[in-house]
């Protein structure tokens, strides 16, 4: 992978990660209440809190241990099943995450993103764990923001312009 690109994607990864993705997932915890986090249209689908304490337990899964190599003991299931809990609780799950994650990108070189890993089961370069990474937040934050503003109408006004120019 040529030096410039890596540098680029890591760069990238930093920002998403570390700073737009967590300020607008942080300014929808700032709206929603102890009880909108885990308020879920049915059965099926997954409340904010349950959303970002899956973040939390993914980013760390990918980064601590496929990339950092140190086995985290990820319960994923248990990161779907709970149903309650203090938005403080669920503010620290995710702060605790975004601090492993930093560590983990702090000690990444560029020349270390064509190495490979199958330590998921298939064989992946760490350019493709941290693009996998950044997309499946993507994904939830996304979903994330839609629970904020379905429950508080106006709150989340400009979101995405805010928190990509901080």
């Amino acid at each position: 992978m040529e030096t410039d690109l890596a540098s680029t994607l890591l760069h990238l990864t930093r920002l998403r990660l570390l700073k737009e993705y967590p300020a607008q997932i942080d300014a929808c915890l700032d709206v929603l209440t102890d009880e909108d986090i885990w308020w879920r249209p049915h059965e099926q689908s997954n409340a904010a809190a349950t959303l970002v304490v899956h973040l939390s337990g993914s980013n760390r899964y990918y980064l601590e241990q496929v990339i950092g190599g140190r086995d985290i003991g990820r319960d994923r299931a248990a990161e779907f099943a709970a149903r309650g809990g203090s938005k403080a609780h669920v503010r620290e799950t995710w702060l605790a995450a975004r601090r492993a994650v930093e560590a983990v990108l702090d000690a990444l070189q560029p020349s270390q993103l064509a190495q490979t890993t199958d330590a998921t089961g298939k064989t992946m370069t760490w350019a493709q764990v941290l693009l996998h990474v950044t997309h499946h937040n993507a994904v939830h934050m996304g979903q994330i923001v839609w629970i904020t503003k379905m429950l508080h109408p106006g709150a989340l006004d400009e979101l995405w312009r805010k928190s990509s120019r901080e």
